[in-house]
């Protein structure tokens, strides 16, 4: 018997749910990319996106196991932008690797060359790194539009942050993109399904298409997974901030593409 809820993802006829933002072993999640698809398909995920930190792993294997499964696998990236402050940005639907350390404008551009979908992870986190602040995001506004934003996703935050957050989407929606829920999945089966996206259809092509349309829905609370277990979090512990970063340094994570054309002007 699995640790996990044996709950499954509920909604309504002629919609599907994926899970846009997971981690595995090619970066500091604690699963192979099979056995992530495997927790999707046990709670009734419909597409799983697999957007580990500044690489893209051969999918090959995860993309077989979901075909038998009926959970189709999207390859994405979570790609770091130049420090400080290193913000975090997902790209989508790519077709190669995003370069790490570039400007989050320059790195929003990368991924739109590589026929992907731009989205800001996990924004306005109390935090200097990672998290994209209301200020930054109002600058890169100016220039840039993006496909999504993770309106609700499970970072920690202050309390009034999703008012804030709700306030600012309603503000800047037509350059926002779609409205999307996020889990940033680390663990597999045990925090799959927290925070997740809701769209018309059932594949990833419709997934795509409720993006560009801005017809998603972020959905929390379907399924409440069993905490991984005290080892294992400070194993990925480890993960993130020591081995992540020597894998960097190395130069065997953070390569990938840059922009191909000049700036962008708001259209």
């Amino acid at each position: 018997m699995s640790q996990r809820s044996a709950a499954r993802v509920r909604v309504a006829d002629g919609l599907g749910v994926a899970e846009i933002h997971a981690h595995t072993f090619a970066s500091d999640g604690m699963v192979s990319a099979v056995d992530l698809v495997r927790a999707a398909a046990q709670i009734g995920l419909n597409v799983l996106c697999i957007t580990d930190h500044d690489t893209i792993s051969e999918l090959g294997p995860a993309r077989e196991a979901g075909a038998a499964l009926g959970v189709e696998v999207v390859q994405g990236e979570e790609v770091t932008a130049s420090f400080p402050p290193g913000i975090h940005i997902v790209g989508l639907f790519l077709d190669r690797q995003i370069r790490m350390h570039m400007s989050v404008e320059d790195t929003v551009d990368a991924i739109h060359d590589a026929g992907g979908l731009a989205v800001i992870a996990h924004p306005f986190m109390p935090t200097w790194f990672a998290s994209m602040t209301p200020g930054k995001a109002r600058s890169l506004l100016e220039t840039r539009r993006v496909d999504g934003i993770e309106l609700r996703h499970t970072a920690p935050v202050l309390p009034r942050t999703w008012g804030l957050l709700d306030s600012f989407y309603a503000e800047h929606r037509d350059r926002l993109g779609a409205a999307l829920g996020a889990g940033d999945s680390h663990f597999g089966q045990h925090d799959l399904g927290r925070v997740l996206t809701v769209f018309p259809g059932k594949g990833a092509t419709d997934l795509r298409r409720a993006i560009d349309e801005r017809t998603t829905s972020p959905l929390s609370g379907a399924v409440v997974p069993s905490p991984p277990p005290l080892r294992m979090r400070l194993s990925q512990q480890y993960r993130s901030m020591v081995w992540l970063g020597g894998e960097r340094r190395a130069g065997r994570v953070g390569g990938g593409a840059g922009p191909s054309g000049g700036a962008v002007t708001p259209g």
